[in-house]
């Protein structure tokens, strides 16, 4: 009796379950099923919300920005952003280009005709005498120069001369007593060989002039050693070959002796500036040629 009443018990529980499934058919989607059969949610603090959302945001940006630059690097290279060294290179090169194009159209509209001869143009002439004003002052030329006591007057000569018979010299000098006397053309010759000059040859600047002194002297000074010399005013013939001396670059004189011999004397430009500075003396005291 017992153990039918637990059976009853049981058929009965078993048939009120059944019965209620039978009347609550099974959810097909989650919006319909019992709050008490869903799984649970796990809420966050606000706070944390906001910094997994800004996380997020930062990480799909970072994956955007890296999307772009790969699609940059696979565009050709004419899309490329310009290197800056390059384009000034290009730009200089235009520039150049154009200054280069403006100077061969300048050279180009020239005229190269060759035109007449210059009539302006002078052959070089000998020197010729001419009357000019002393630039010099007295102490400027006498540095150049020196005095002698020549009995009662005063002799003006170069400062490196001497009138011995001994010693090779050319030169210029005058006397002045109240007033300077005669303007002297003198030449020394001192050597082992005779020459017995008679006529002087000079190139100057590249033209020639002739002195012939009218009466040289000659002598001996020992056993083999000969002397010769010229001492005479300077007259109006020889005005040119002074002012020759006395105005060139170079000079050079050649004596001219007897059978054949001769000799060939460059002046030094101390020579030339010793000659100059005594002819402008000579011209400042009142001398005259």
């Amino acid at each position: 009796m017992r153990k039918m009443r637990i059976l009853f018990i049981l058929l009965f529980t078993f048939a009120t379950a059944m019965t209620a499934v039978a009347q609550s058919p099974w959810p097909d989607e989650e919006s319909e099923r019992d709050e008490s059969v869903r799984k649970p949610v796990r809420r966050l603090h606000p706070e944390r919300e906001r910094e997994k959302a800004m996380k997020e945001y930062l990480k799909e940006q970072a994956s955007k920005q890296k999307a772009q630059d790969d699609d940059a690097w696979e565009q050709p290279a004419a899309k490329a952003k310009p290197d800056k060294r390059k384009v000034v290179r290009r730009v200089a090169q235009q520039q150049s280009s154009t200054l280069d194009q403006a100077m061969l159209d300048e050279l180009l509209s020239r005229d190269y005709s060759l035109g007449p001869v210059v009539p302006e143009f002078k052959a070089p002439e000998p020197y010729k005498w001419k009357d000019e004003p002393v630039e010099a002052s007295e102490s400027e030329l006498m540095r150049l120069l020196k005095t002698d006591n020549h009995g009662a007057a005063m002799r003006y000569l170069p400062r490196e001369v001497s009138m011995r018979q001994n010693e090779n010299a050319f030169f210029l000098y005058f006397d002045e007593r109240s007033e300077p006397g005669s303007l002297h053309l003198r030449l020394q010759y001192c050597a082992d060989d005779p020459l017995n000059f008679s006529r002087i040859d000079f190139v100057i600047d590249g033209f020639d002039y002739s002195y012939t002194p009218r009466s040289p002297k000659r002598g001996k000074l020992a056993a083999r050693l000969y002397w010769e010399n010229s001492d005479e005013p300077v007259s109006q013939d020889d005005k040119d070959l002074i002012y020759a001396l006395t105005h060139c670059q170079w000079a050079e004189m050649l004596l001219i002796g007897r059978d054949g011999i001769n000799h060939r004397k460059e002046l030094s430009d101390d020579q030339l500036k010793s000659l100059r500075a005594v002819l402008q003396l000579y011209l400042l005291k009142g001398g005259t040629l």
